[in-house]
């Protein structure tokens, strides 16, 4: 009967610390999404790249999917030279952690002005996002990728 007991409560211990980790993991991937959320409001390069792992994916709607941080950043630097944002929203819809991976699924809406003139455009969409969590207990997006509920503007004639 004792043996019962204790093989009872170190189960409980196990799901408790399982329940603990889980909770911090969601939490961490709360604060890269919060994080993303601002550097992009930001237009801020470099800091959206950091969130990327070394050899991490952005797939952004009417271009090609760039790799790695570097291309991430220049990426990030050469649309705010197009497009001034003005204010970003990302509201998950889903969250899912399996081990050292998760994904995060989710809408953003974002402001647009062009650089160049015109008239403020009000984007919004739907992403999903990859995570890994780096041997330093650090989540990282290995792939993201997003595209807009609005349709493109109409061919000119």
């Amino acid at each position: 009967m004792k043996v019962l007991a204790i093989a009872g409560i170190l189960a409980l211990g196990a799901v408790s610390a399982s329940a603990q980790q889980k909770s911090a993991d969601e939490a961490a991937i709360a604060k890269v999404r919060s994080a993303y959320e601002a550097a992009a409001g930001a237009q801020d390069g470099a800091a959206l790249a950091k969130l990327f792992a070394a050899e991490g994916v952005e797939m952004p709607p009417n271009a090609p999917a760039v790799k790695g941080r570097a291309a991430i950043e220049a990426f990030h630097k050469a649309f705010a030279k197009q497009w001034m944002m003005h204010g970003m929203t990302i509201t998950p819809t889903q969250t899912k952690i399996v081990g050292a991976t998760a994904y995060d699924v989710g809408t953003y809406k974002q402001g647009l002005m062009s650089q160049t003139g015109g008239g403020m455009i009000d984007d919004k969409g739907k992403y999903i996002v990859l995570l890994e969590k780096d041997a330093g207990g650090a989540w990282l997006v290995t792939h993201a990728i997003y595209n807009s509920d609005i349709p493109p503007p109409a061919a000119k004639k």
